[in-house]
């Protein structure tokens, strides 16, 4: 289980070797639109670069699918999205924007977000476990919902489809999804400490779950 999830890492990174500096400029550029998005003091103008962030993740996706069919990609790439089953895109970028709002209600009931933020001294001890879980199920949510991205962009097929085979890939891989969790968090602190770890490691992470997506597309033999 360990080396299947190892495996998935690994062939996440040789992907992004192949063209990093280019996946390296896709990331600065998806990392920007966030930082725009977060000092936005307008509602519907955040929300529509979250939108739009989305949409470039995808747009990574099917780079490396490019890539992974020994084709050259360009920064261009990264909007591949805007031209590929968009429809179903926003409407998976909705259900995003749904879930986060859940998890935000869930999360304000035993803590003050500010709080969470500047300092965990602030959290009442009781409180430690429900937020764990709540933070917990964000992550999973958030895994299944990306990893339907190249289900809707690469296979094109329709949101619900998308997010049924995204749980379908999750649900037989547990513990390989598992043991990747536990890999990456260790990579996630020394990202976090170096100045461009994440420009590194977001692609790397992307990479993955694309070969996560693609072991199962082999497997199942859909075309």
């Amino acid at each position: 289980m360990f080396s299947k999830a190892f495996n998935w890492l690994v062939q996440g990174f040789e992907l992004f070797k192949k063209a990093g500096i280019t996946f390296v400029l896709q990331t600065a550029f998806i990392f920007l639109t966030i930082t725009v998005s977060y000092l936005m003091k307008i509602l519907f103008l955040s929300i529509f670069l979250y939108v739009i962030q989305l949409i470039l993740v995808a747009g990574m996706f099917m780079s490396f699918d490019r890539i992974k069919n020994s084709q050259k990609i360009i920064f261009d790439n990264l909007f591949d999205g805007f031209t590929n089953n968009l429809y179903n895109l926003i409407l998976l970028s909705i259900i995003f924007l749904l879930s986060s709002f859940i998890v935000s209600y869930f999360l304000v009931q035993f803590v003050n977000i500010k709080d969470l933020v500047n300092s965990y001294k602030h959290i009442n001890s009781i409180n430690y476990t429900p937020i764990f879980i709540i933070m917990l199920v964000d992550i999973v949510i958030n895994f299944v919902l990306m990893l339907a991205m190249p289900f809707i962009t690469i296979k094109k097929m329709n949101v619900l489809e998308a997010i049924g085979k995204s749980i379908i890939v999750c649900l037989k891989n547990f513990l390989p999804l598992v043991f990747l969790f536990i890999i990456f968090l260790p990579l996630a602190l020394i990202a976090t400490l170096s100045l461009i770890g994440w420009l590194i490691l977001f692609p790397v992470l992307i990479g993955s779950m694309y070969a996560i997506f693609d072991s199962y597309i082999i497997d199942n033999y859909i075309t």
